[in-house]
């Protein structure tokens, strides 16, 4: 099938295996008088903003109770809940990359690194979740976009079945991105255009 090349956030690997945290891993987890008032815990807004300020790959801005970091890489912008926060642990990939992982109420997470934010794609119903990292980024969508295109060149079963194998793996990158707080409407409009395209080129 079509290759896409996934942008390594980091080097492909859940977050839960990667290497060891360094030290003082866990920044903090939000006081109960926080959690009460339902405010965010400065420490931790302290603590992602100056690892922000430390890169060349993001412009951010907080306001009230949110923080929003753009990427500049593709521009695409992810909004943060800081009162959702339940903890920050600085960790260090394998060749030495420190990055921010941002655990959420409820489960999720987010990898902050120095250029792109890595999240979990979504899992699909009838889709092999080994067809794609475990760790993705919205950079990884414009290989996808490439793949779909280049099928559309190409007609006969196999390519119906690879272009259905890529329509799930860009659907499982959106779905992740916006599960984590990444507006993805203009992802979600191409993809819409896309298909109406197709079909209408092949009516």
């Amino acid at each position: 099938m079509k290759k896409y090349n996934n942008h390594q956030s980091p080097k492909e690997q859940d977050s839960d295996s990667l290497s060891k945290n360094v030290e003082n891993p866990s920044i903090s987890n939000e006081s109960e008088s926080s959690r009460r008032h339902n405010m965010p815990n400065n420490h931790v807004i302290n603590e992602i903003v100056n690892f922000l300020d430390c890169t060349s790959g993001f412009t951010y801005k907080v306001g009230g109770t949110n923080l929003k970091i753009s990427q500049k890489e593709d521009s695409k912008t992810i909004v943060l809940p800081l009162t959702k926060i339940d903890k920050v642990l600085v960790r260090q990939d394998f060749d030495g990359s420190v990055f921010l992982q941002v655990n959420f109420h409820g489960g999720s997470k987010v990898l902050i690194t120095k250029i792109l934010i890595g999240f979990k794609p979504t899992a699909l119903v009838g889709f092999d979740s080994q067809k794609i990292p475990k760790v993705v980024t919205t950079v990884d969508l414009k290989s996808v976009v490439a793949a779909i295109e280049e099928t559309y060149e190409d007609d006969g079963y196999q390519t119906e079945v690879e272009l259905e194998i890529l329509t799930k793996v860009y659907h499982s990158i959106l779905l992740g991105a916006e599960a984590v707080g990444f507006e993805m409407i203009e992802e979600r409009n191409w993809f819409v255009r896309s298909m109406l395209n197709r079909k209408a080129a092949t009516a």
